[in-house]
């Protein structure tokens, strides 16, 4: 029996029903992934480190098909946009977008009380949405109640005012149970990890191809930086502009970039 050691230094029984279900969800075909599975976990010592499995399944991945080491980067690639929460805000935003929605960030509106800063306000088809983006550092860190009441209670004040707003949670982590259970009670909108299974975050991120650039493996924290500061924040804002126009805005070298178009297209974008 194997085990892993979390990011906050808990042990938990390595579950490789779980790890195998992982990797059929990044389109690996089940038998395939059972027998990367079983060879990842005969290489694995006793007791190791979460950051290690991931390192480990990158590097098989990749000998198999670079797409599918991209795809099961997705979800540390949203954590990567931290440690701060405005580069998410920027990449909801983005792909708000993508699906028609006009969308302004950090705008203030003025509640009856006290005017706030709304991280997203978003239009489509007439209605209005009030959007808090709450991100997290760590897979182990749920959204709970409390970061839907911090909502509800803005909302409450704003809705004195403007009653046509629409309250929504954004978060790059799984929310609980009693979190949803309350939003669904006040109709306010979530879009979480795995939630709602139709509209999820990894859901509306796949089904357009709507990919973080932290997804590049070949991109280093320094060019991941240079990207997100000159507003290329999405993959696809790399590939709807000239590598020579990238390299004079970044000052990262041309043919870094051609490597990491190249790369980026494997996603088939």
């Amino acid at each position: 029996m194997k085990k892993i050691i979390k990011k906050f230094g808990e042990e938990e029984i390595f579950n490789e029903e779980k790890f195998c279900n992982s990797l059929s969800r990044i389109g690996i075909d089940y038998p395939a992934a059972n027998n990367i599975c079983r060879r990842i976990y005969n290489k694995l010592p006793l007791v190791s480190k979460s950051s290690d499995i991931f390192k480990l399944t990158i590097k098989e991945l990749k000998k198999i098909n670079h797409y599918y080491a991209l795809r099961y980067n997705l979800k540390r690639a949203i954590f990567d946009l931290g440690p701060t929460g405005y580069p998410f805000e920027q990449y909801f935003a983005k792909i708000l977008a993508e699906y028609g929605y006009d969308t302004i960030i950090n705008e203030f509106i003025e509640g009856k009380c006290l005017n706030y800063e709304i991280d997203i306000v978003a239009i489509k088809e007439e209605k209005k949405y009030i959007i808090e983006c709450k991100f997290h550092n760590s897979f182990e860190i749920r959204s709970d109640l409390k970061n839907v009441l911090y909502i509800y209670g803005r909302w409450i004040d704003i809705n004195e005012k403007y009653p046509y707003l629409i309250p929504w949670l954004v978060t790059n982590t799984q929310i609980s149970a009693e979190a949803i259970n309350f939003a669904n009670c006040r109709n306010i909108r979530l879009t979480a990890w795995h939630y709602p299974p139709d509209e999820s975050l990894e859901r509306l991120i796949e089904d357009k191809n709507l990919y973080p650039v932290t997804i590049i493996l070949n991109a280093n924290k320094f060019i991941i930086k240079k990207f997100i500061e000159n507003h290329y924040v999405l993959t696809n804002d790399l590939l709807r502009d000239s590598i020579e126009n990238i390299s004079q805005k970044t000052k990262i070298d041309t043919n870094k970039i051609k490597k990491i178009i190249e790369e980026i297209k494997v996603l088939g974008l």
